[in-house]
């Protein structure tokens, strides 16, 4: 999975909240869990 430059995602554990920067490579994880991509957010 990459990830893009401004996309959203929240974890739906802790509802930690995270913006992209620097685009890159990998699934982001929180609370050892996949974190889930906002899609109405950019």
């Amino acid at each position: 999975m990459a990830t893009k430059k401004e996309e959203v995602y929240e974890c739906q554990v802790c509802s930690n909240v995270i913006k992209v920067i620097n685009a890159g490579v990998g699934t982001l994880v929180c609370c050892e869990k996949p974190m889930k991509l906002r899609e109405n957010e950019k």
